[in-house]
């Protein structure tokens, strides 16, 4: 009589580990309400930031501070440019019937990921141009009082923060982006 291969290949398989389709489910779905929380935040400073700045395009145009004016509606603009930004590169992607939860949220990890490395590109970027009109009309406006020496210092530490700012921003960015990094690796280990 032979002996079953079953109780040998029980005792090889004791410890494996299998993934259990509902806690997938779930994680997708706790993902996905964090993404969607973030980008409604993220919409609601930018409306309110956005609105800011084309007030303030307005009143410097009733003042007849014309490079002021297209500095702030160069930065509106550029808020609007990266809320597009946000919708077409960081929103969730549909879930789809025929896909596997681990396959969706492997997909979902990757868009974050790719969203949050670009963020210099498609967040910040839209800014600077309009940021930097802004500091340059700033400038334009104090050399006139101050001369040109003293301007760029009274504008030194504003600016700069500014750019401490976009730099922040860029870099927790990419650090976040790392822990998706970490997260995919993970998922890629049970395939």
């Amino acid at each position: 009589m032979t002996q079953s291969p079953f109780p040998l290949w029980q005792d090889q398989l004791a410890d494996a580990d299998f993934t259990n389709p509902a806690a997938s489910a779930a994680r997708v779905s706790q993902f996905e309400r964090k993404i969607r929380r973030r980008n409604a935040l993220e919409y609601l400073a930018g409306g309110f930031v956005g609105v800011a700045f084309l007030v303030s395009a307005v009143a410097a145009v009733a003042a007849e501070e014309w490079l002021f004016a297209s500095g702030m509606a160069l930065s509106a603009t550029g808020v609007l440019v990266l809320l597009w930004g946000l919708k077409r590169r960081a929103s969730n992607l549909v879930r789809r019937p025929e896909d596997a939860c681990l396959t969706h949220l492997r997909w979902q990890y990757q868009r974050q990921y790719d969203a949050l490395r670009a963020v210099p590109l498609w967040y910040i970027g839209p800014l600077v141009p309009g940021m930097t009109l802004f500091y340059f009309a700033v400038l334009a406006e104090s050399a006139e009082h101050l001369g040109w020496s003293a301007a760029v210092e009274e504008l030194a530490r504003p600016a700069g923060t500014t750019i401490a700012v976009f730099v922040g921003v860029a870099l927790l960015n990419l650090w976040a982006a790392r822990g998706l990094k970490r997260d995919i690796a993970k998922l890629d280990k049970l395939a």
